[in-house]
C-alpha cells in the first residue's frame, strides 16, 4: 500500500526541494545564457524566439510519455533520467560557437526538461492531498524561484568575466548534483499496484485522452498555456531581448531583471499556496493570469529601466500564483491510478503555450514593434483567463466540486 501523504515540511521532502532549488538555480542561469547567446550570434530577436520557442517541441511529446512510464515504471528512474540528460547538452553547449548547434544541443536537453516536469509532478502529487497540494507545491516553487534569483545574478557575472559559455557549464554542473541527490536521498513514491482491475477496465499505466471531453481539464490545459506564454513568450524570450536592444543593458543588468521577477515570485508563492487550500484553485488562478496580462500590457511601454523592473516584478508575482495554481489544479484533478499519463497530457498543454508564445512573440517583435509583441501577449492571457473563469471548476476550498472520476481508459 502506498504511504499517507507527509507532512508539509519534513526531513524526507527535504532532498526533494533541495532537488528543485538546484534545479530553479542552474535553469535560472540559463533563461540569462540562452537568449543572450542567440542575440549574440544572429543579433536577430525573432531567431532568439524561434530558439526558445523550438525548445518546447521535444516537451510535447515526451510530457505524456514520461507520464506513462511514471506509471510504469516508477517515478525515481524517469526524475534521474531527466538531469542527466540535460546536464550532458548544458557541457555541449559549453563547447558550441554557433546558433544550430547550440540549438540542436537544446532540443535534446529539452527532453530532459520534460521528463523533469512531469516526474517531478508525479511524485508530489503522490506525497500530497487536496487540503495540502498549494502549500507544498509553493514550498516547491519557492525552492525553484530562489534558484531562480540567484541563478541570473551568478549566471550574470560569469557572463561578464568568462563569457557566456560559463553559464552553460555552470548549468551543466548543476545536474549532476541533482543525479546524485535523488540517486540517494529520494524515495520511490510510485503506489503499489492494483491486484486486480475491476471488469472492463485498464489498470494503472493506461493511456487516453479521455481527459479532453471534461471541461475542468480544457479550462486547465488553457490555463497551463496560458501561463506557459508568459514564462516563455515574455521572461524568456521577450525581456532579456527587449532589454538588451532597447534599453542596452548588459549582461549584469539582464541578470538582474530575470532575478528580480525570481524574487517577487519567491516572496509570492507561499502565501499563494496557502490560499489555494483555503479557497480554491480557481479564485486564484483567474486573477493571476489576467495580473500577467496587465503586466504585459505595461511591459509595452517599458523603456525605461526602472520601469521595466516594476513590471517585472509584477509580472512575478503572477507567474507564482499561475505556476502553483495550474499544478495544484493538475493534481486535483488526475486519476489516482493514472496521474502519470493525466499529468502527461498537462505538461503537454503548457508546451503548446511554451511553442507558440515566444514564436508569436520574437516575430512580433521584429517584424512588426515592440508594442505589438507586448500587446499581442497580453490579449492570450486576459483570454485564458476569461476562458477558466467560464470553463473552469473549483476543486479546493470551500466552493469545491467533487466529482466521482473513472480510470482513465
Amino acid at each position: 500500500m502506498p504511504e499517507p501523504p507527509s507532512r508539509v515540511l519534513s526531513a524526507s521532502n527535504a532532498p526533494i526541494f533541495f532537488s528543485f532549488f538546484v534545479w530553479g538555480f542552474g535553469t535560472g542561469a540559463q533563461n540569462l545564457g540562452r537568449p543572450l547567446f542567440a542575440l549574440a550570434v544572429t543579433g536577430n530577436v525573432f531567431l532568439v524566439g524561434v530558439l526558445i520557442a523550438v525548445n518546447a517541441i521535444p516537451r510535447l511529446f515526451t510530457g505524456p510519455l514520461t507520464g506513462y512510464l511514471t506509471d510504469r515504471l516508477g517515478r525515481k528512474p524517469l526524475i534521474m533520467l531527466a538531469p542527466a540528460i540535460r546536464g550532458a547538452t548544458n557541457f555541449g553547449q559549453f563547447f558550441a560557437d554557433d546558433y544550430m548547434t547550440f540549438l540542436v544541443l537544446e532540443l535534446i536537453g529539452q527532453v530532459g526538461v520534460a521528463m523533469w516536469a512531469t516526474g517531478s509532478n508525479v511524485l508530489l502529487s503522490d506525497v500530497t492531498t487536496a487540503s495540502n497540494r498549494g502549500q507544498v507545491l509553493a514550498l516547491r516553487q519557492m525552492s525553484m524561484r530562489l534558484g531562480f534569483v540567484i541563478g541570473p545574478l551568478l549566471g550574470g557575472v560569469l557572463a561578464a568575466f568568462y563569457g557566456l559559455q560559463a553559464v552553460f557549464l555552470l548549468n551543466g554542473i548543476t545536474k549532476v548534483i541533482i543525479v546524485l541527490t535523488v540517486l540517494f536521498m529520494v524515495k520511490e513514491t510510485r503506489p503499489e499496484p492494483v491486484e486486480q482491475a475491476p471488469a472492463g477496465r485498464q489498470g494503472r499505466g493506461t493511456f487516453s485522452l479521455r481527459p479532453f471531453r471534461d471541461r475542468a481539464f480544457v479550462a486547465l490545459a488553457i490555463g497551463a498555456a496560458g501561463a506557459a506564454v508568459a514564462q516563455a513568450g515574455v521572461m524568456q524570450t521577450l525581456i532579456p531581448s527587449h532589454a538588451r536592444l532597447s534599453l542596452d543593458a548588459d549582461a549584469t543588468a539582464v541578470g538582474f531583471l530575470i532575478s528580480a521577477g525570481a524574487l517577487a515570485a519567491f516572496l509570492t508563492a507561499f502565501p499563494a499556496g496557502v490560499l489555494m487550500d483555503r479557497f480554491g484553485r480557481k479564485v486564484m488562478l483567474v486573477p493571476a493570469l489576467a495580473l500577467l496580462g496587465v503586466a504585459s500590457f505595461l511591459m509595452g511601454v517599458g523603456d525605461v529601466y526602472a520601469l521595466l523592473v516594476l513590471v517585472v516584478v509584477v509580472q512575478g508575482v503572477g507567474g507564482a500564483a499561475s505556476m502553483t495554481g495550474t499544478h495544484a489544479y493538475a493534481m486535483d484533478l488526475a486519476p489516482a491510478d493514472s496521474r502519470g499519463s493525466f499529468l502527461g497530457l498537462v505538461t503537454a498543454a503548457q508546451s503548446v503555450g511554451a511553442i507558440g508564445g515566444p514564436a508569436l512573440a520574437g516575430a512580433l517583435y521584429h517584424f512588426v514593434s515592440p508594442l505589438a509583441a507586448f500587446v499581442a501577449i497580453g490579449v492570450i492571457l486576459m483570454v485564458s483567463a476569461a476562458l477558466m473563469a467560464a470553463l473552469g471548476r473549483e476543486t479546493a476550498g470551500p466552493r469545491r466540486v467533487v466529482v466521482e472520476r473513472e480510470p482513465l481508459r
